[in-house]
Parts: C-alpha cells; structure tokens; sequence
C-alpha cells in the first residue's frame, strides 16, 4: 500500500468481480453524496492485488468465485499485503458465509440480495469504508502524539481515574526512573515502589486529591534500581466526563539539579566565616526570599526568642505592624541595588517596640548569582525622644518667624497707609508700582513664615478627596480667566492644611507663570520690585487652561501655558526663582510639603507644551 489515505469526504472502493454489481455514478439509500465515493473495478485478482500495491483503497467489494482465484483465497492475499482493509466478500452460499468470517474477509453480503438492490451493497461498503478511515485516522493521530512526545524531555503520562491503568506514558520514564516502559504497563503500582519512603505519604494523599477532581503540583525522591536518589516534580491534572475523574494526565520532570543548587547555596549561607556571635550588634542573614536563615546571638537575646523560634517565623512578625512595609522595600532594594538602610521598631516576644537602624548587602554566590542579605542591627534613640526634640526645634523656630514676621509687617503695614493717602492726592503710574512692590513684600513675608513653620512637624495625616481640597483652592486663588480640569477623583492620605498649600502655590504658578515669556524671569528680586507684572485684568490667563490628574502613585498638576526651559526645571524648587515678579517661595514651598509627607516631586513639559508637576510615592485610600 501506498502511504497516502483518503479524507472523510472522498473514499475508494475496489470491485473485483467479473460481473460487477457496483457501476459509477455510486447510489446510496440515504442519498449521500455522489461523488464522495470512487470505484475501480477489475475482473481478476491478480490485478486488484497489483492495484493495492500502488494505490490507498478505503474497501473491497470481492466476487466468491474470480477466474483466477476464489474470493476467500484473494482475501487471504490481501491480508499479507494490508491488515487493515475491510473486505466485503459477494457469496451465494451460506456455507461459505458462515466460514470466511474467520479468516480475511470482514463482512458478507448476499449476491442475490446485491443484484436487484446494488444501492443496499454500496451502503455496506461505505459503512466498512468509513469505519476503516476512522480506525486509520485514530491510529495516525496516537502514532503523531507518541512521536511529540518522544521528543519531550518530561515524562508524560496519562493513568486511569483511579490510578488502576497506565494508559500511555512516553520513554522519559526510563530515563528518569531507571526502570522500563513494559514493566510499568504489567504493574501500574510500579511507580510508587520507587518514590523514597518519607515522601510515600505526601504522594498518597496528592494522588488521591487528583481522583476528587483537584490538580496537583509535587516534588518527591525516588531511588531508581542501582540505588542513585534523585528529586522529581510532578503535576497532574483530572480529565472529568460527567462528573467522574476519567483520566489524570500529567508531567514529571527531573529536578535533581536544582535541588543540588539550592543546597549548594544554602550551604554557603551556612558558612560564613565572620565570628557572627562576638559581633554585639544584632547580625542577620536572609535568603533571596527575605527568609530568616541565620542570625547570632544579640538577635535572639533582643527579640526575646530562642533559637528555635526563630526558623519557623515570618519575617515580618520581628517588626511593629506599621514599619513592615519598610522592611519589606528595605530588603528588595538591598537585592536589587547591592545594599540599604532603613529604621524599624524591633518586635519583642513580650510585645516591646524597639527602635533598631538596620544596614544590609547583598550576598553573592561565586558564579555571581544571588544568595541573599546580610547585615547588621544598631538600636537607637526612642522615637519619642527624637520627636520632643525636634518639636522643641520647631517651637523654637515657629517663635523666631513669627517675631521676624511681625517685625516686618508692622512697617509694612506704616507704608501702605502712607501710599494710600498719597494716592488720594495725586495719580501717577509710579505709586501704582510702589503698591506693587508693597504686595510682593506681603506675599514675601506669607511665603518666608509657611516655609519656617513647614519644617519637619509631625503630619495629621487622613483620608483626603482630591476633588473637595482642588475646588476649595480654586476659590481662594486669584485665577482670572483660567479653566480648570480636575481628572480623578482619588482620596489620599495627607495632612488637609498642607495639601491644600500645595494646591494653591501649584495653581498659583501656573496662572502667574503659565503666560509670562522667559525673558520676563526675574533673577534680581531686590532689584526689579519697579518692574510691572502681566496682572490677571491685563488678560494674562485669558485661554490658559490647568489640568489636575492621577497618576499610578501619584497625581500631576499640568497646564497648557509656556512651560519652564529644560535647563532651569533642576531650579524651580530653590527659594528664590521665578519666571515673573513674585517673590520666587511657592515651588519651594511646595517641595517642603512634598518632603515632609515623603512624597517625590518632579517637573517636565506637558502634552500641551506646558509646565507638569508630577507628586508621586502618595498613599492611596481605597474603598
């Protein structure tokens, strides 16, 4: 036989019969397709035989009685040739009906009854025709999967829903498990006999998950026969058919490797050479999970636990609830950078927050792969001390601002009465600046006391909605004929008074400095306080249109005005600068805020051209 096969919807029939019965077009009862059949007729075996040897044939319709051979013989022929070929024998005996079935010949079927109804002869063919594609079909298909997964490394296998039958499994078993195919397909069981002692147990239980209808993911030894122990992971997955576990397939694969790796480096975790409990500091090592894998003395004595404590608690649990997520960035950074620092309150057993500076590196393998962090406690001040101290610090400070400010408001306040008056008895563009100059020293002074008083007070931090503190501010800032778009609708975590000051000074720049040309800057604030500013009734704002939005972590304040030049943007937050005539504190004033709340702040260029406050690293509040 040729190695070609006809499809599902194309089948050909040989008729060996001397006078056929079958003739082109084919009929069939349930009117089928006409052309889906094709019919070569020969009147002598040794031809149709010839015929099998160069052509794919889907059935043979054969006469009991050919001139050179009977039919019985000729189908005895083509079983040396083809196993698989169903052959319809045409008899007029019983005797020979009931014999033939036997030997070659797949089915009979009554000569008689086939002369007057060839439409009934042609039907049974095409049924035994359609039954040998399906087998062909089935048996290419099985051959095609067996060939895949030969190339597989993996052990791939398929049992019974209760473990009772092996019903395919690829020749990676062999390797793996150092035993034969065949001898798995005789005792299913076999597999078991393999799997080390102490993890009989934990396999047990996972194949009987398996058979409930859970997938399951193992690693387990197994002993293959000249004794080698080697580590395996496997992972099975149920087949259900109406409702019942069917089939498991699944995959294995050798993990002895890794598992060699793995303790090679818990190894050398093991062995440090430094004399870690002399040390009086708090010593720690982590692996690269952040797990706890060795620690000295003054650890154990600090937190109270012993020994072996200590293996079997998380992490986390060593630290007070709110510095967790410290720790936690702490140890990703000393991964990922080489080495950290950060502050953390250490958890006793008895429930003791004590307040520890820890410093850590990253350890590395000698192939330069990763084994995790070492490093060292200190402890430190209480918290509370730090904070009365730095409380008393501002009580100080807020105390010189405020004289500072009153000494500067008091002649101020002398000047502008002055100017009033002499505005009532003459008009000249020159007092105008002078009343000008007046408001900039007043916003000087706002500006000097907010920074002073910023400084480094404890937050009142709480859940903040972006959209109430943004509109509150629209009010209150002079915004001329500025639009504003407010694109979130997020709640944040920050001090109220505080990010309402942000808001203002940020939508303060833009409509002061959204509109104002370069050139306009002005370096020299002493020097310029004659100079005219571009006021919002001049039409400074006119078309100038600020954008609030989120960001992932943050939110930005954007607008559509003249921007800030690339090489002046490291600048903008030092006390002093400024794009137009005010006193230059707003962005600094800003970055106060922004750093007491540990926020990061940046500036580019908006979509539109303009300037883009970007807040990020802000805490979320969600629903």
């Amino acid at each position: 036989m040729v190695d070609t096969y006809a499809t599902a919807d194309s089948m050909h029939v040989l008729q060996v019969d001397d006078t056929p019965l079958l003739d082109e077009p084919v009929d069939f009862p349930d009117s089928r397709n006409q052309d889906s059949l094709t019919l070569t007729t020969t009147d002598r075996a040794d031809r149709a035989l010839e015929r099998l040897e160069g052509t794919a044939i889907d059935g043979i319709v054969v006469a009991d009685d050919l001139p050179d051979r009977s039919g019985c013989a000729f189908a005895d022929a083509v079983r040396e040739r083809d196993s698989t070929v169903p052959v319809l024998l045409l008899t007029e005996s019983d005797s020979v009906a009931s014999d033939v079935l036997s030997n070659g010949v797949t089915d009979v079927f009554s000569r008689d009854t086939a002369a007057g109804r060839s439409d009934l002869l042609a039907n049974r063919i095409r049924l035994l025709a359609e039954h040998h594609q399906s087998a062909e079909l089935a048996s290419r298909t099985r051959q095609q999967l067996t060939e895949l997964a030969e190339q597989s490394n993996e052990l791939l296998w398929v049992f019974s829903g209760d473990w009772s039958e092996i019903q395919f499994v690829n020749s990676a078993y062999e390797t793996i498990y150092g035993r034969s195919v065949e001898s798995l397909q005789a005792s299913p069981a076999e597999f078991m006999t393999a799997i080390h002692p102490t993890d009989q147990d934990s396999v047990m239980q996972a194949m009987q998950r398996v058979s409930a209808g859970d997938s399951a993911d193992i690693e387990f030894r197994i002993t293959r026969p000249e004794g080698e122990q080697r580590w395996v992971r496997a992972t099975a997955q149920p087949i259900i058919e109406d409702g019942t576990v069917a089939r498991i397939v699944g995959a294995s694969r050798d993990i002895t490797e890794r598992k060699r790796r793995e303790s090679e480096r818990a190894a050398e975790l093991d062995s440090l050479d430094a004399p870690v409990d002399a040390v009086p500091d708090l010593f720690y090592a982590l692996d690269e999970s952040g797990d706890l894998v060795r620690w000295n003395d003054a650890l154990a004595a600090a937190t109270g636990y012993g020994d072996a404590d200590l293996p079997s608690m998380a992490l986390p649990a060593l630290f007070a609830p709110s510095d967790r997520e410290r720790v936690r960035r702490g140890i990703e950074t000393a991964l990922a950078t080489g080495e950290s620092s950060f502050e953390a309150e250490l958890l006793t057993a008895d429930g003791t927050a004590v307040p520890y500076e820890f410093t850590g590196g990253r350890i590395s393998a000698a192939d330069g792969s990763t084994l995790g962090v070492a490093g060292i406690g200190r402890q430190t001040a209480p918290r509370g001390s730090r904070q009365q101290a730095l409380e008393r610090q501002n009580e100080r400070l807020d105390e010189f601002a405020s004289v500072v400010s009153h000494d500067l408001r008091n002649p101020l306040d002398v000047a502008r009465g002055q100017l009033e008056l002499a505005q009532l008895e003459h008009d000249s563009e020159h007092l105008d600046a002078v009343e000008r100059a007046h408001d900039r020293i007043g916003q000087l002074i706002e500006d000097l006391l907010t920074l002073a008083r910023n400084g480094e007070a404890a937050l009142d931090s709480e859940p903040v909605p972006l959209q109430t503190v943004v509109e509150q501010c629209w009010q209150t800032v002079e915004t001329g004929d500025a639009t504003l778009e407010l694109r979130t609708s997020a709640v944040v975590r920050a001090d109220p008074s505080r990010l309402r000051q942000l808001f203002e000074n940020l939508l303060r720049n833009s409509v002061e400095h959204g509109q104002t040309p370069p050139t306009q800057r002005q370096n020299d604030a002493a020097g310029q306080l004659g100079t005219a500013s571009v006021s919002q009734s001049e039409g400074a704002t006119a078309g100038l249109t600020i954008t609030i939005g989120e960001l992932d972590g943050g939110f930005y304040v954007a607008d559509d005005g003249v921007g800030i030049p690339v090489d002046e943007r490291e600048d903008v937050f030092e006390g002093g600068y400024s794009l137009a005539s005010g006193p230059g504190f707003g962005l600094r004033i800003v970055s106060e805020i922004v750093g007491t709340h540990g926020w990061s702040i940046t500036v580019t260029e908006s979509d539109a051209g303009g300037a883009r406050f970007e807040v990020t690293g802000v805490e979320f509040e969600t629903a």
